[in-house]
């Protein structure tokens, strides 16, 4: 590799995880969204930001193939935020060979009003429901329910962060009576993970 070639490559690499996102190249972004630097993009244009979506330094998002990720309005994380939407599938009788054909590809969304600390992991086909907290270092590979408190790998909730009351209370200050959930599914959360919690005692 001549000198100027490696200059160029040098100026790449600082860019690529040093310059500022630029908002026209995703899927789409938000008013006040932001994504800190340095950052590890890979396919900018699978990621969608909404409005007040914000990501902490050092993290990288890895949107493969056509599949997306997701965040929505009045979100924040911390560092280290680490998102892969694809994952390898195993054929019986064959080896991994790296190609395409062996990918899987999944959305994975995050709702508003969610929490997500520091070094988190979220793998193809998370999904986090409005107002949950991701707990530092987790690994969420499913679904998390609105308001829950997930920490652990794989994450899984151990509390929820409110009552049903004040997550009644937190949403008629914030949502239009359409968008709120409604106290009978809310109950069907609680009343779930109370059941597993049971089953694991």
């Amino acid at each position: 590799m001549t000198l100027i070639s490696r200059i160029k490559h040098g100026i790449g690499i600082f860019c690529h995880y040093y310059v500022k996102p630029d908002p026209a190249k995703f899927g789409y972004f938000g008013k006040n969204a932001a994504i800190g630097i340095p950052a590890d993009l890979k396919n900018p244009r699978n990621i969608y930001l909404h409005e007040f979506a914000r990501i902490g330094r050092r993290s990288t998002i890895m949107t493969m193939g056509n599949s997306r990720f997701v965040m929505k309005r009045g979100c924040l994380t911390a560092e280290g935020l680490v998102v892969v939407t694809s994952n390898h599938r195993q054929h019986i009788g064959q080896f991994l060979s790296g190609r395409n054909e062996d990918n899987e590809y999944k959305d994975i969304i995050v709702e508003e009003d969610v929490w997500i600390g520091i070094n988190v992991t979220l793998l193809a086909g998370a999904h986090i429901g409005r107002g949950a907290i991701i707990g530092a270092s987790s690994v969420v590979t499913k679904e998390i329910p609105p308001y829950a408190v997930a920490v652990g790998n794989p994450a899984r909730v151990v509390k929820f962060k409110w009552s049903i009351e004040d997550i009644i209370k937190h949403e008629s200050q914030l949502y239009d009576e359409s968008e709120r959930i409604p106290r009978e599914i809310l109950e069907r959360y609680f009343q779930e993970w109370k059941s597993k919690t049971i089953r694991k005692q």
